[in-house]
C-alpha cells in the first residue's frame, strides 16, 4: 500500500527521480478532492454526520450507546415509508397519501387480528395473519394510487391528494362500526378514536409485542428491518433491471418510453411497492405500540417521509440520487427532534427548525456554484479584470449610434408630417447639428474609454506574464529544497556514524539552499519592479485625453488623476527597491551567520570524532563488514539459485534429448517391423 503522504518527484536541474514529504497544499487539495467527490455522491453522510455531531454535544454528559442507537429505533416507522417515497420521487411523482394509508393498514391488521385470536386463540396464526394482512393491505391501496397514476395517467399529486382524505376517513369509519360491535375483544376500544390490539402487553405471550421489543446490541429488531430493508431496495434498485427502469423513468419519461421501457407498468408497480412497505411499517408499528389512533396516526408522515428523502440527497425532479441515503436521512430527521429536546427547545419550534433544514437541504441540491459565471457577476461592477473590454466598449459604442441614428430618424419623419417645407428643412438641420454634437461626445467618451481599456489589458497581459515567472521561480525553488532535503537524508545513512562529514555536507546544501531562496526573493521583486502601469502608459493616456477634449475642467480632473497614478507607481517602485535591498543585506547576513555556524560545529565534532576516532573506525568497519556480509549472502544465495536454475536447465535438455533418441529409436523400430512384414 503506498503512502499518501509520499510524492514522487523529478529534480530539475538533472532529472532525477526521488521521493519527498507531500506540501501542506498539496495535503489539503487532495483532502478538498476527497470531500468533493465524496459531497456529490453521499452529501446525505455529511448531513448526518452534522446533526449526530451536534447531538453528541448536546448530550455530552451522558451520551452513550443506546442514545446512538435511538435515532435508528425512533426513525424506523417513517424511515420505511421514506424508502417507499424514496423509490416514487425517483419515478418524478409523489405519495400524499401514505400516513393515511399507514392508518389504514393498521385499523385492518389490528381488527384482522382481534378477529382471529377470538375465533381461535392462537396468538401465533394471530401473528402471520397480522403480519399478511397489514402488507397486503399496503399493497392494495398503494397498487390503487398506481392504477390511477400508472395506468390513466392522472397526476400523481391531485391523485394522492384524494386517495389521503379517502384512506383516512375509511380508517375512521371502520373504527366506528368497529366500536359499535357488541364484543370488546374484537372492537378494542379504550376511549376516543384509540383501537388496541386484543392481549397485547408484556408476559402474555404475544408474537408481535416480543418481536417489536427484541434487542440486539441495544437495537430493536424493527430498528434492524429498517436497516436491513432499505440495503435490499437499495440492492434492487443499483442492480436489477427493474431498479434501473424507474431511474431512467424518472430522468426522462419519454425517453424511457422510446427505448422500450414501459412507463406506465413501472409506475404503477412502484406505487405497489411503496404500499406494501408502508404496510410493514404499520406493522412494526403495532409491534411497538400495539394500538392506533384513526384520528392521528401518521398523522404528517408523508412530509416526513418527503424531508428524509431530501435529506437522503434523492433529487425532487426524479432520477438521481441513492436509496441508502434515505436510511441516513431519516435519522438526521429524528436526530433533530432529540437535539430539540436536548437543548430544552420550545417544542412549538421543531417543526419550524425542521423545515428551515430542510429549505437548506434543497437549496444544497438546487445550487452550483460556477466560477465563470461569479466571474463574470464581480467583472460587472468591476472587481476583476475584464478580458476583451475594449471589443465590448466598440460593440456598446456601435449599439448606441444605431440607438441615436433611430431616435432622430423617427424625431425627423414626425416632424415632417406637422410643418412646412421651410421650416421642416430648419428643423432637420438643427436637429442633425444637434446629433452631430451628442455623437462627437460619445465618440470622444468611447475612444476614450477604449484607449484606456486597451492600455489596462496590455499591463494586464504582461502582468501575468511576469506573474508566471514568478510562479515557476517558487516552484523551481521548492523543488531544490525537495531535492536536498531528500540528498541529506541519504547521505546521514552513508557518512554515519562520523558526524563532522555529515555537518560538512549539510553545511554545503544549506548554504547552497540559502543562496538559491536569496536569488529567488530578488528575482521576485525585480520582476513586481516591472509590474503595474508604468509613466509611459500613463502619460500616452494623458496625451490621448488631452487632444480629444478642450475643457479645462475635464483635463484638470484628467491631470490630477493621472498624477495620482504616476505618485502611487513612483511610490510602489520605492518600496520595492528598499525591499529588493533590505533582502540582499538580510540574506548577506544570514549567509555569514551559517557558514560561521556550520564552521564551528564541524571543527567542534572533528575533535570529537578525533577522540573517538577507535570508536568511530569500529563502526564503520562493523557497518562495512554487516553490509559485505549481506552482499556475501546475497550473491551466495543468487550463486544457488542460478546453479539450481542451470541444474535444472540441463535436466530438462538431458530428459528432451533422451525423450528425443527413444522416439527416434521407437520410429526405426516400427519401420523395421513394417519392412519385416513386407518382405514376408
Amino acid at each position: 500500500m503506498t503512502n499518501p503522504l509520499i510524492r514522487k518527484d523529478v529534480f530539475i536541474r538533472n532529472g532525477e527521480e526521488f521521493e519527498r514529504i507531500a506540501t501542506g497544499k498539496e495535503i489539503a487539495k487532495d483532502v478538498g478532492g476527497f470531500f468533493k467527490k465524496t459531497w456529490s455522491k453521499s452529501n446525505y453522510l455529511f448531513i448526518f454526520l452534522v446533526v449526530l455531531l451536534i447531538y453528541i454535544f448536546s448530550t455530552i454528559r451522558y451520551f452513550n450507546w443506546s442514545l446512538f442507537t435511538n435515532i435508528f429505533v425512533s426513525a424506523t416507522t417513517v424511515g420505511i415509508v421514506a424508502i417507499g417515497m424514496g423509490l416514487i420521487i425517483l419515478l418524478g411523482e409523489i405519495d400524499l397519501s401514505v400516513g393515511s394509508m399507514f392508518a389504514m393498514s393498521i385499523v385492518l391488521s389490528i381488527l384482522s387480528y382481534n378477529y382471529t385470536i377470538l375465533a381461535t386463540g392462537n396468538t401465533l396464526l394471530g401473528f402471520f395473519v397480522c403480519l399478511i394482512t397489514s402488507i397486503a393491505s399496503g399493497l392494495l391501496l398503494g397498487l390503487v394510487n398506481g392504477f390511477f397514476i400508472g395506468i390513466l395517467k392522472m397526476p400523481s399529486f391531485i391523485v394522492t391528494l384524494a386517495t389521503m382524505l379517502m384512506y383516512r376517513s375509511f380508517a375512521q369509519y371502520l373504527g366506528d362500526v368497529t366500536r359499535t360491535a357488541s364484543d370488546s375483544a374484537v372492537s378494542g376500544w379504550v376511549n376516543g378514536s384509540i383501537l388496541n390490539m386484543t392481549g397485547y402487553g408484556p408476559n402474555i405471550g404475544n408474537y408481535v409485542r416480543e418481536l417489536g421489543f427484541l434487542q440486539v446490541a441495544s437495537i430493536t429488531l424493527p430498528a434492524i428491518l429498517f436497516i436491513l430493508i432499505g440495503v435490499l431496495v437499495w440492492l434492487m434498485t443499483k442492480y436489477t433491471k427493474f431498479g434501473r427502469k424507474i431511474y431512467a423513468v424518472g430522468s426522462n419519461p419519454k425517453a424511457a418510453s422510446l427505448v422500450g421501457i414501459k412507463t406506465n407498468l413501472n409506475k404503477t408497480l412502484v406505487f405497489a411497492i411503496a404500499g406494501a412497505l408502508v404496510g410493514i411499517s404499520g406493522f412494526l408499528h403495532i409491534a411497538t405500540r400495539g394500538n392506533v389512533d384513526t384520528a392521528t396516526t401518521g398523522s404528517s408522515y408523508e412530509l416526513y417521509a418527503i424531508a428524509s428523502v431530501v435529506l437522503g440527497g434523492i433529487a425532487m425532479s426524479g432520477g438521481r440520487g441513492s436509496i441508502i441515503g434515505v436510511i441516513f436521512g431519516a435519522a438526521a430527521f429524528q436526530g433533530i427532534d432529540k437535539i430539540i429536546s436536548a437543548l430544552n427547545l420550545n417544542p412549538f419550534l421543531n417543526d419550524a427548525i425542521k423545515g428551515a433544514i430542510l429549505i437548506i437541504a434543497i437549496l444544497i441540491q438546487v445550487l452550483n456554484f460556477d466560477k465563470q459565471k461569479f466571474a463574470a457577476f464581480l467583472q460587472k461592477f468591476g472587481l476583476v479584470f475584464m478580458p476583451n473590454k475594449d471589443l465590448i466598449l466598440e460593440a456598446e459604442y456601435k449599439t448606441k449610434v444605431e440607438k441615436l441614428d433611430a431616435k432622430y430618424a423617427t424625431l425627423i419623419k414626425k416632424s415632417s408630417k406637422k410643418l412646412s417645407d421651410a421650416e421642416l428643412d430648419n428643423m432637420i438641420s438643427e436637429l442633425l447639428d444637434q446629433k452631430e454634437e451628442i455623437l462627437e461626445k460619445l465618440k470622444i467618451k468611447y475612444s476614450i474609454l477604449i484607449k484606456k481599456a486597451k492600455v489596462e489589458a496590455q499591463v494586464h497581459d504582461r502582468d501575468q506574464e511576469l506573474k508566471t515567472q514568478i510562479t515557476k521561480l517558487k516552484n523551481e525553488f521548492e523543488n531544490l529544497r525537495h531535492y536536498n532535503t531528500y540528498s541529506l537524508k541519504n547521505k546521514k545513512k552513508e557518512v554515519a556514524p562520523r558526524l563532522n562529514l555529515l555537518y560538512k555536507y549539510e553545511k554545503d546544501i544549506i548554504l547552497e539552499q540559502t543562496k538559491q531562496e536569496k536569488l529567488l526573493h530578488e528575482n521576485i521583486i525585480s520582476l513586481q519592479l516591472l509590474m503595474g502601469m508604468k509613466p509611459e502608459y500613463v502619460e500616452e493616456l494623458r496625451n490621448f485625453i488631452n487632444e480629444r477634449t478642450s475643457e479645462e475642467s475635464v483635463i484638470s480632473k484628467s491631470n490630477n488623476h493621472f498624477d495620482g497614478l504616476i505618485k502611487k507607481y513612483n511610490e510602489n517602485q520605492d518600496k520595492l527597491k528598499a525591499k529588493l535591498a533590505e533582502t540582499t543585506s538580510k540574506y548577506d547576513s544570514k549567509l555569514k551567520v551559517l557558514e560561521v555556524s556550520y564552521d564551528e560545529k564541524i571543527a567542534s565534532q572533528e575533535k570529537i570524532d578525533a577522540a573517538n576516532e577507535e570508536v568511530y573506525v569500529a563502526k564503520i568497519e562493523q557497518i562495512t563488514s554487516k553490509n559485505k556480509e549481506k552482499s556475501e549472502k546475497l550473491n551466495a544465495k543468487n550463486l544457488a539459485k542460478e546453479q539450481k536454475l542451470a541444474l535444472i536447465s540441463k535436466e530438462k535438455a538431458e530428459k528432451e534429448k533422451a525423450d528425443e533418441i527413444a522416439t527416434k529409436n521407437l520410429e526405426e523400430r516400427v519401420k523395421r517391423i513394417i519392412k519385416q512384414k513386407g518382405n514376408k
